[in-house]
């Protein structure tokens, strides 16, 4: 007889998580915590006020919100009826806005109207000019947009539409749930295919605007319990994630603790002092972060009193005999948007062996691995460095309009861009981004699209951009640009203008400026030395910090 499958939908693995572990906390924040047949009952309600809406199997909605109970219910519903959900990020830009609703040919958008300062009405507003315009508007119909930017746009839901001839505010939108039995939602949800497509990601690649990455209800299903096995979650953890869940990794960690039955963690805002506070209150065990965020929290903690040797990801990490593990034997956990976080890694508490320091790890949930030369795609022998490729896994199905033959090898292979190896003992290795890709502070961004900001700026006459090592960011983004002749732009002049139009981590950390195109590092061909450009801002950023 053979082993029952585990859940690959979102709405069959709910299920069986709110069965088991109904009573139990699934999300908490200092305003209100809910459990998990309370999310159930929450999410299911506004499923069925979807369907009641004409949302239904690949319905294309949008969720622009920040982490919390609302996130959670407008995610999970949008999954278990089977529509393709964008995530929006909270930082962007209303020209980024514009193009992900756009690209992704978003139907029904799902969102709150202010976080940090933000107001996302006003961004929806200067997205779309004529978003209030339309003859429906007038008639007093504000779930039939006919917005010219974002064609396929028919309703907005904010849980503050006031001000917005143009919106309607959630509590409206779930007033239409009694219209659906939930019967008929039962029907919908075993409907749902695990090769159904779920999420789409929106993360920097190699042109100037962000690609929109697939995954689905498979991925989303049933990658996140393998990670869970790695990041040890048990389903009594009380979890904080650092990262947003608009990005991938914010989200493969909130399914991890969802698919355990574990209780996630969300503070009202990013502001140390308020994690902080939630860390206390809300009992945390569990903080999932790193970088210069992660440092700076635990210098904080420690000096509140709090044990951060008790809060596993806050303090260090220890192997299965308690002991301490150094940083270069810890599991370095390599991933990707492209394969729903870690395809290659180690659980936490695993300790590399002596001669594999800074290794990444193992396969992860049948992903196949091989290392090929980058220019002519044959594969390379053991323990020698190339191109990652991947297949199987939690793979994307494809990104957004583009054909399979752009994104994948013939051989349905997809080439990463990350420069590795593998040893005999199947350990990778990442040694560098192929491309102009940028890790800064855990997210990706395409040197490529900031350049083409800068360059759009009237001050600019062309601009160069690469990414600089950095002990607290990984690496920052830095700029070399040659100004108009007359203008005299200063760096930050250019930071305030670039952020009109880029979130705030893509703007340029450093700008230097250069007197001629002739001085930009190329090769013979015209592509440019990024390693060189690097070591030209880098001296020029010493000349001038010190004058």
């Amino acid at each position: 007889m053979s082993e029952a499958q585990p859940p690959s939908t979102i709405p069959t693995q709910f299920a069986a998580t709110v069965a088991a572990r109904g009573e139990c906390d699934a999300v908490a924040m200092l305003a209100e915590t809910v459990s998990y047949a309370e999310l159930d009952q929450r999410s299911a309600r506004l499923a069925r006020a979807l369907l009641a809406s004409g949302a239904g199997k690949g319905a294309r909605i949008a969720l622009l919100a920040p982490d919390g109970i609302f996130w959670v219910t407008a995610f999970l519903a949008a999954l278990r009826i089977g529509a393709l959900v964008t995530c929006c990020s909270t930082l962007c830009t209303p020209k980024e806005l514009a193009h992900m609703l756009r690209n992704s040919d978003i139907q029904f958008f799902l969102g709150a109207r202010r976080f940090l300062g933000h107001d996302y009405g006003e961004k929806l507003a200067s997205a779309f000019p004529d978003i209030a315009r339309g003859p429906d508007i007038a008639r007093g119909k504000p779930n039939a947009l006919l917005v010219e930017g974002a064609p396929y746009l028919r309703s907005v839901w904010l849980d503050d539409a006031r001000g917005l001839d143009w919106a309607s505010s959630i509590g409206t939108l779930l007033a239409r749930a009694d219209r659906v039995p939930a019967e008929l939602l039962i029907a919908v949800e075993a409907q749902v295919a695990p090769s159904d497509e779920a999420v789409i990601v929106y993360t920097s690649g190699s042109t100037s605007l962000p690609k929109a990455v697939i995954h689905t209800q498979w991925n989303v299903a049933r990658h996140p319990p393998e990670l869970a096995k790695l990041f040890l979650i048990q389903p009594d953890d009380r979890m904080l994630p650092m990262l947003p869940a608009f990005w991938l990794g914010g989200m493969a960690m909130a399914l991890q603790v969802l698919s355990q039955g574990a209780c996630l963690v969300y503070p009202a805002s990013p502001d140390h002092q308020v994690l902080l506070e939630a860390i206390e209150k809300l009992r945390v065990n569990r903080i999932n972060g790193w970088g210069d965020g992660l440092a700076r929290l635990r210098i904080l903690a420690t000096e509140r009193g709090i044990d951060v040797d008790a809060i596993v990801g806050l303090g260090p990490f220890r192997d299965a005999r308690g002991e301490l593990i150094p940083q270069q034997f810890q599991s370095g956990m390599l991933g990707m948007s492209e394969t729903f976080a870690p395809h290659s890694a180690e659980p936490l508490n695993y300790r590399m062996p002596e001669g594999k320091p800074n290794a990444c790890g193992r396969p992860v949930n049948g992903y196949e691995r091989r290392i090929v030369d980058p220019e002519t795609g044959v594969e390379m022998p053991v323990g020698e460095i190339g191109e990652l490729q991947l297949r199987g896994g939690a793979l994307i199905s494809g990104m957004y309009k583009r054909r399979r033959e752009e994104v994948f090898t013939p051989d349905g292979f997809y080439p990463t861009g990350d420069l590795c190896r593998i040893d005999a003992d199947d350990f990778l290795y990442f040694i560098a981004r192929r491309g102009d890709m940028i890790k800064t502070r855990a997210a990706n961004v395409s040197r490529l699209e900031v350049e083409a900001a800068l360059n759009a700026l009237p001050e600019v006459a062309t601009s160069v951009v690469t990414g600089l090592p950095d002990a607290d960011f990984g690496q920052i983004v830095a700029a070399a640009v040659l100004p108009v002749p007359g203008a005299a732009p200063t760096a930050e002049s250019l930071r305030k203008a670039l952020r009109e139009e880029l979130s705030s981590y893509k703007v340029p950390r450093r700008i230097v400026f250069i007197t001629s195109a002739d001085e930009i590092p190329r090769t013979a061909t015209g592509k440019i030395k990024l390693h060189e450009l690097g070591a030209l801002i880098l001296r020029r950023s010493v000349k001038e910090t010190a004058r």
